[in-house]
């Protein structure tokens, strides 16, 4: 392996799943524990979970790929995969038996998400090494 190459730790991965299951979490108690989204469709309550779903996988993704050089949609697939398994454990913890349904919609939606934060956080590297050469002429 070369010689000054940056790729995450355990930590950075662990650190990405706790965040994005903060997203999940937050969003699942705002849910149970606001009056108004009681009274709100439920289409629009889980299209607006499935966003949340996306950011977190997007957000976690992406803030993890920073700390890469290279192989950042590796990096982003991990860090979903990851979150995911956090995130059943966490389920697991609080219901005998998980929501499958929901589980695959989790999933998918943090690989959606993760895919896009990886290739955002690539752009932006590539962005920021383009500029650092002087400019000729």
């Amino acid at each position: 392996m070369a010689e000054g190459i940056s790729k995450p730790s355990l930590n950075d991965y662990m650190a990405g799943a706790m965040l994005a299951n903060g997203f999940i979490w937050i969003w699942s108690m705002m849910m149970g524990h606001i009056p108004l989204l009681y009274r709100a469709p439920i289409t629009i309550l889980a299209n607006a979970s499935y966003l949340i779903y996306l950011v977190a996988g997007f957000t976690s993704s992406y803030l993890v790929c920073l700390r890469a050089d290279r192989r950042h949609l590796i990096v982003g697939l991990k860090t979903a995969l990851l979150s995911w398994l956090l995130s059943i454990l966490f389920m697991l913890s609080f219901s005998p038996k998980p929501d499958w349904g929901f589980s695959t919609a989790l999933l998918i939606c943090l690989i959606m998400g993760s895919v896009a934060g990886a290739y955002l956080a690539l752009k932006r590297r590539i962005g920021r090494r383009g500029s650092g050469h002087p400019s000729e002429g």
